[in-house]
């Protein structure tokens, strides 16, 4: 759910509660507060998380911002910002516009490099030796530094003067130190989602 009021938009989605905004024609900003799940042993359908325990629930802050190189939106820059107990992210980036609209329609993709420092990358694929013995894997600690590289691609189509089609692909290259832990399915991550928007 989202209320608009000018440039700004206030929102809630779902386990995230934020402000997206345009300041001035060429940046456009974005602070939002969501909750992170944690990971649960039970999350892997094949055992794979068995004896890693479970980790605790908790907040992270976002801050993510676009700086567009044309007046008409066509191309940018844009940056994200992680922060949280257990560690920071970064992405940085370049995306494009497609198309001739003007009202957020249309589709666009964007290219970025990720990197973490050294809590955040343990978080999600190290492995200390309290869970080492537990679960029989490699001890594996991952130093701060480049995690991924990425694309994501994004549409938005308008049906009629109330509702929207959203869809997304998002395809991610683990980085060497990443892929080498037993925690990792694979060398990449992908996504993909659709969803629906009504305008009151």
């Amino acid at each position: 759910m989202q209320w608009r009021k000018g440039d700004n938009i206030f929102y809630f989605a779902g386990e995230a509660l934020g402000w997206r905004g345009l300041p001035n024609n060429m940046w456009l900003l974005e602070v939002l507060l969501g909750f992170d799940e944690g990971r649960e042993e039970s999350d892997s359908d094949d055992s794979r998380l068995d004896g890693l325990g479970d980790q605790e629930e908790g907040f992270e802050l976002v801050f993510q911002a676009r700086r567009s190189f044309t007046p008409d939106w066509r191309y940018w820059l844009v940056s994200r910002v992680v922060a949280s107990e257990d560690g920071n992210l970064g992405l940085f980036g370049v995306g494009r516009r497609f198309g001739t609209q003007t009202d957020g329609s249309g589709s666009e993709v964007n290219l970025v490099a990720v990197f973490h420092d050294s809590d955040y990358a343990n978080k999600g694929f190290g492995i200390d030796a309290m869970q080492s013995a537990a679960s029989g894997l490699e001890m594996t600690s991952l130093s701060g530094g480049l995690r991924s590289f990425g694309i994501d691609y994004r549409y938005r189509h308008n049906l009629n003067d109330n509702w929207q089609i959203y869809g997304k692909a998002l395809f991610e290259y683990f980085s060497s130190d990443v892929r080498k832990s037993p925690i990792a399915r694979s060398n990449y991550e992908s996504e993909v989602g659709i969803g629906f928007i009504y305008i009151f």
